[in-house]
């Protein structure tokens, strides 16, 4: 899946890794640990999908590795600088033309 699938379907905020592994209700809704935490806090409490109310405990939550985030963190550079690469490229042939 690209990182464009993972998105909160609330506040469409890109899921962390942390939060593509959690899961707040039996369901299987998923929403960032954000928008959970203000659902339970300041609205009614209950899962926008299936309006099971919400435990103190999400439904399913594992424990992110710690080589799993530097793996993340290191695609996501390396994304990044190849974007940023290639803009500097489109950029320098607009200006093959202007001497």
């Amino acid at each position: 899946m690209e990182d464009s699938d993972f998105l909160c379907p609330l506040c469409c905020e890109e899921l962390d890794i942390s939060d593509r592994n959690f899961y707040p209700c039996k369901c299987g809704y998923q929403v960032c640990m954000w928008c959970w935490h203000r659902i339970r806090e300041s609205e009614s409490g209950l899962c926008p999908a299936c309006r099971t109310p919400y435990g103190d405990d999400p439904h399913e939550f594992s424990a992110v590795d710690v080589q799993e985030v530097l793996k993340a963190n290191k695609e996501r550079a390396a994304a990044e600088k190849k974007i940023a690469t290639s803009k500097d490229d489109v950029d320098r042939t607009a200006l093959a033309n202007m001497r």
